[in-house]
């Protein structure tokens, strides 16, 4: 006994897009483990002292992202035919899970946002998603995407590339791990980052350093209400 359904709607246009992500991008990736430790800790103080409108992980990182992006703008770019697109602007898409398919609403100027304006934005693009009321102009014009899928328990992933855009970010679970730390082995919150890439625009060295701006701007995070990256 089997059933078939056409595959149509959302998810033939998910399947179409990322059978052309495939076909037309070189994708390659790199991996890094992050010491989460200090990102959590001010989180969850932020949290403490706001009940009423708390951040999550995503927000953070969609912040030291922007952060990273600033200062590796090589990434937030785009192939268009024959010309690489180079945005000054920093607009993040966020991958959300909704029944049967996949959304990536984008979060606009993400370099000139604190990260409670994220925050605020972001789940006001969730919600409109998860009831089918978005609009165009919410899952459009991004150039870089976010997806996070430590929520799941997923240790870490490789992320296709969101067409146009040259990079994606993959966000793993974080967990407590044991390090080294100046020769002593301690429990930290560990993550692991995937950033899959273009490599027909983006070459393998400023994507890792890319990767390890993005780990120190989150390694050294201090407080939510203070950028990493501009202190203001």
């Amino acid at each position: 006994m089997e059933k078939r359904r056409p595959l149509a709607g959302m998810r033939k246009t998910i399947a179409q897009r990322m059978r052309l992500s495939l076909d037309t991008a070189a994708q390659a990736s790199h991996h890094v483990r992050v010491d989460m430790s200090a990102l959590i800790k001010a989180r969850a103080a932020y949290n403490a002292a706001h009940p009423e409108d708390k951040v999550s992980v995503t927000d953070i990182l969609v912040s030291c992202t922007a952060d990273a992006l600033r200062r590796n703008p090589s990434l937030n770019v785009s192939l268009q035919e024959k010309e690489i697109v180079a945005y000054e602007e920093i607009h993040i898409g966020v991958a959300v899970a909704v029944e049967n398919g996949l959304v990536v609403p984008v979060v606009r100027d993400c370099g000139g946002k604190s990260i409670p304006a994220i925050h605020n934005e972001l789940r006001e693009l969730v919600r409109r998603v998860r009831e089918k009321r978005f609009t165009p102009a919410d899952i459009t014009g991004g150039t870089f995407t976010v997806t996070n899928l430590g929520m799941y328990g997923i240790d870490g992933f490789t992320a296709i590339i969101n067409p146009p855009e040259a990079a994606i970010l993959a966000v793993g679970a974080t967990s407590r791990q044991p390090v080294v730390r100046d020769g002593d082995i301690v429990v930290r919150d560990v993550c692991e980052l995937t950033l899959t890439y273009d490599h027909r625009v983006v070459d393998g060295a400023p994507a890792a350093q890319f990767l390890s701006d993005l780990r120190g701007i989150i390694e050294n995070f201090s407080a939510v209400e203070q950028r990493p990256e501009t202190g203001a």
